[in-house]
């Protein structure tokens, strides 16, 4: 999607030809070898940022398309970009999310935004991240906030009670900065209503109460 930052990295049994590919990289360096090629394990590659249109600049090769594309998609799109126009030989590409992020909110036990190393969150894999739903969550009604390519926000309303929720990928599969809103139920809602100040009153009434009464009972 827009907005996305991907590291991507080539790797060849030939540094030297990767290299152009990865820059930023200690590509070329020798350092280290797994089942023939290069491993790009700890280097650190240049990011990319799909602009608005879904491109982006990619070294040798130029503006590529990768709006829509999965990370597996946009691997084999780069793949057969560079082989054999630039690499004679078929190279490993390696394509990772930097900035997938998704934000739990409301009643759920450890509410905050989370990185998501998977190219795949659903709406359950991001309850578990925040510490599933206190006993207070509605969840008939989770609220999920998304925002378009264009900034356009949407909202839509899940009933996590709903055995069909996992055959609507577009809802159960989560976007890059959606946003998922647990509702309180009546329970908790009620109580957020009453304020410290009422709390405060209606704790000295209380006791004023339990004193009137405890004198009454020891002056009968």
């Amino acid at each position: 999607m827009a907005k996305d930052i991907l590291t991507i990295s080539v790797n060849t049994t030939v540094p030297e030809a990767a290299a152009p590919f990865n820059l930023g990289s200690n590509a070329g360096s020798g350092v280290g070898l797994t089942a023939g090629y290069t491993n790009m394990q700890g280097a650190t590659l240049q990011t990319y940022i799909v602009d608005r249109d879904g491109n982006i600049e990619y070294p040798i090769v130029g503006k590529i398309k990768l709006m829509g594309l999965t990370r597996v998609e946009a691997q084999e799109f780069i793949k057969n970009k560079i082989h054999p126009a630039y690499i004679t030989e078929v190279p490993v590409i390696n394509v990772r999310f930097k900035n997938y992020k998704v934000s739990v909110l409301g009643e759920v036990n450890r509410p905050g935004q989370y990185v998501v190393e998977n190219e795949q969150c659903t709406i359950l894999d991001a309850l578990a991240m925040a510490g599933d739903m206190s006993i207070y969550g509605k969840r008939e009604n989770v609220m999920l906030i998304r925002e378009d390519n264009n900034g356009r926000k949407s909202i839509t309303r899940i009933n996590l009670q709903n055995p069909r929720l996992m055959l609507e990928p577009d809802v159960y599969y989560l976007q890059q900065n959606d946003v998922l809103y647990v509702e309180p139920n009546k329970t908790k809602a009620k109580d957020a209503t009453i304020g410290s100040s009422e709390r405060y009153a209606l704790s000295i009434i209380s006791t004023i109460i339990s004193v009137t009464t405890l004198l009454v009972t020891i002056f009968r």
